[in-house]
């Protein structure tokens, strides 16, 4: 070997490199994890009261056989005649929320999160008596949904999104106004 050439040299594990092959692996493993559902969590309205969501899916079932057996607006010509209907199925959702009310879910924090959807849905019952009241007066009146403070939607929406999380889409808000 001449005095020009070098040997090769051997390969050195660094603290550099050894810091760089860890933190490409942590990387990895942390995508791994989150692609595998990882950090999944269960949404906190979500009641773990199953049994009461199949109840109240029923009890929204037949609520909403009612209301849809009431005339619809297009065969109520008066709009006198509409704001009856829309008492008529308002009282029928009303005591549909009384009824769900009555037997809340025995879940841990469970009857702490269907009071609010109550609640709400209380509301809701509210801005349908309001819009009945109107429309006896303006045949061009028009449901006037509430705000749920802090979300920027509708009650109807936060109704809505609370049956979609429990499974008992008979429970979401009727389509017979709006």
């Amino acid at each position: 070997m001449t005095a020009t050439e070098t040997e090769p040299s051997e390969r050195v594990w660094t603290v550099g490199r050894i810091l760089a092959v860890t933190v490409a692996l942590g990387l990895i493993l942390f995508w791994l994890w989150i692609f595998a559902g990882g950090p999944r969590k269960q949404n906190p309205d979500y009641l773990s009261d199953r049994t009461w969501t199949e109840r109240a899916e029923a009890t929204c079932s037949a609520a909403r056989s009612d209301i849809d057996a009431l005339p619809g607006a297009e065969t109520t010509a008066r709009a006198d005649d509409r704001a009856d209907v829309v008492d008529q199925a308002t009282d029928r959702l009303e005591a549909m929320v009384d009824e769900l009310d009555a037997t809340p879910p025995s879940g841990d924090g469970d009857a702490e999160v269907m009071a609010a959807w109550i609640a709400d849905y209380r509301a809701y019952v509210a801005n349908r008596r309001d819009y009945a009241e109107r429309l006896r007066v303006d045949d061009a009146a028009k449901l006037l949904v509430d705000e749920k403070e802090g979300y920027r939607d509708g009650l109807d929406k936060v109704i809505e999104t609370f049956a979609d999380v429990n499974e008992i889409p008979a429970c979401a808000v009727p389509g017979d106004v709006g």
